[in-house]
């Protein structure tokens, strides 16, 4: 109790108060302290220590550790091996040591210490602890291979050492291999916790394999006698809703319902982020409304939720659900944080009111990069590039923020829209000259836009064939994009060909073509474009109007 709430004075009184100060009093207080985050106060009673032991080298090298003080760590126990009376022989300070050397990226000193173990111990094989840690730095240090032949090395195999192997070989992008690591788990007898099931179906969102990430589903199925685990179950959601598999992502939504009796935020908030991920912002929407209707999710929104329901109004410009959102943020005290104000911000951007996006902007206690990028695009799609190339200089120059690349493609993109051309061409060399950032494709897009969108589209043409890299579509259609304002066929034909070998398939860029023939009294061309989209199966987009009242909102053709 003393070292949590009065520190070093306690515990020394304590200790100058006891008439038999022996090792585990201090090994006691030591402990305690490092257990209350006051490292400063446990090095100065170790050495106070006169004869500190194996068990106190053990307790100052693994309370370093444990409170993410790696260095202060791996330097204790260089002490410990300087001293002469001193021998390693507890394997608490091998499993500590590890974890610094994991922590710091230690791999050649971590492996001295396996070396160093291996010649005095058996702990690396007989003591799950050591074994765990050792699979655990090699594997996180890059060297899965080595993490393996630890593993196979240990007699007793925990859930811990399963669970970090596999999520090394997550780590490494080897999906595949840490399933069939799973399967070795379970025909060995170790059921996997929730831990190893989360991280391996989340991992299975990013492989195209769906009968790999329904196995994992039944596996958590199989486990039906205990409650629906939270994070597994978001993970199920999450894992589905990539997929575009949304029914599935439903049933496990109403399974959590039906077992716990409620929904907790998290579930709320996986299942609104799958309908936002799917394009489907109704449902996204009426999915927020049915969480707020809810009897015990009413006063659970959270932050994240703000987060995810904000782009949602904006999409869908639905100005008073958002400021609805703002107020609840208020009251809640939720808009001093930082995701909730970016999220603000890019809300009153996106719906064109630009007034009160500066006045959120000015109240944001913090702001970084994103914040500061939301309100240069904002302005820029207000057409006000002088406003944006403002709060560029006052971000750098002021508040000394840092640029990225995704800063210069607000800032460039607002320069193209005000016709802004030389400013837009000196940041974008300013962005490589100063910042050192490397343009993206994104960025060459902006400037081929800026370029094209200003009349110079041979300079575009130019600037395109001397790209490092193969065009991506988001270039040739920014050219194309041009080609219509300025009705200049032969260039625009030229982008299209271009555009068909890299998004034949829906890219909407047909319709942009037909578009432009039709204003050039090119009948034939109109028609032969209209005719390509039903051939590839391109739905025609119809135009839609929002109309917006108290009540709800309806979409007028």
């Amino acid at each position: 109790m003393c070292s949590r709430h009065v520190g070093v004075r306690c515990a020394h009184r304590l200790l100058d108060q006891m008439p038999d100060r022996d090792p585990v009093s201090w090994n006691m207080a030591i402990s305690a302290l490092f257990r209350a985050g006051n490292c400063r106060a446990a090095q100065q009673l170790f050495d106070r220590m006169p004869w500190p032991n194996d068990v106190t080298w053990s307790a100052m090298i693994a309370g370093y550790s444990q409170n993410g003080r790696a260095r202060e760590s791996l330097l204790m126990f260089r002490n410990m091996r300087r001293e002469a009376a001193c021998t390693l022989t507890s394997c608490n300070v091998v499993a500590g040591v590890l974890s610094a050397c994991t922590q710091s990226g230690e791999l050649r000193f971590g492996a001295q210490v396996h070396g160093f173990a291996v010649k005095v111990s058996r702990y690396t094989e007989a003591d799950a602890f050591v074994g765990g840690a050792l699979v655990d730095m090699y594997g996180r240090c890059g060297c899965i291979g080595l993490a393996r032949l630890a593993f196979d090395c240990m007699a007793e195999r925990t859930v811990v050492a399963w669970s970090s192997l596999i999520a090394n070989y997550v780590r490494k992008g080897d999906v595949l291999v840490a399933i069939d690591v799973l399967r070795e788990m379970i025909q060995g007898g170790t059921e996997p916790n929730n831990v190893t099931l989360t991280t391996l179906i989340s991992a299975c969102s990013h492989i195209p394999f769906l009968s790999h990430g329904k196995e994992l589903h039944a596996a958590v199925v199989r486990r039906s006698s205990r409650k629906p685990d939270v994070f597994v179950s978001t993970a199920l959601i999450g894992m589905y809703s990539r997929w575009g598999s949304l029914s599935c992502a439903q049933n496990v939504f109403h399974m959590v319902g039906s077992h716990l009796g409620f929904w907790p935020t998290a579930i709320w908030n996986a299942l609104i982020a799958g309908y936002v991920a799917n394009d489907s912002l109704d449902g996204a929407l009426k999915t927020f409304q049915y969480m707020c209707r809810s009897s015990n999710a009413g006063s659970q929104l959270s932050s994240v939720t703000m987060a995810i329901v904000l782009p949602i109004c904006s999409g869908l410009v639905l100005l008073l659900h958002g400021e609805e959102l703002h107020c609840y943020a208020i009251k809640h005290g939720m808009e001093k944080e930082i995701v909730v104000g970016n999220g603000l911000l890019h809300f009153y951007s996106k719906c064109g009111n630009i007034a009160f996006a500066r006045k959120q902007f000015d109240m944001m206690a913090e702001k970084n990069t994103i914040s500061w990028t939301t309100l240069i695009d904002g302005y820029g799609m207000q057409g006000d590039g002088r406003s944006a190339i403002k709060v560029f200089e006052s971000m750098v120059r002021d508040a000394n923020v840092k640029p990225d690349n995704i800063t210069f493609v607000a800032l460039v993109s607002a320069c193209s829209h005000s016709g802004l051309v030389e400013e837009g061409l000196r940041y974008f060399e300013v962005m490589t000259r100063e910042y050192g950032i490397i343009p993206t494709q994104e960025n060459y897009g902006c400037l081929v836009d800026l370029l094209a969108r200003s009349g110079n589209i041979d300079e575009a043409k130019k600037f395109i064939k001397k790209l490092p890299a193969e065009p991506t579509g988001n270039i040739w259609g920014a050219l194309l994009g041009a080609c219509r304002i300025h009705q200049n066929l032969d260039v625009a034909e030229l982008a299209m060909q271009h555009l068909r070998q890299l998004e034949r398939w829906g890219s909407g860029f047909q319709a942009l073509l037909s578009n432009l023939y039709a204003e050039m009294d090119r009948r034939d061309g109109s028609v032969k474009m209209q005719q390509e989209m039903v051939e590839i199966g391109m739905p025609k987009r119809k135009g839609y109007s929002w109309l917006e009242s108290k009540k709800d909102s309806a979409a007028v053709c």
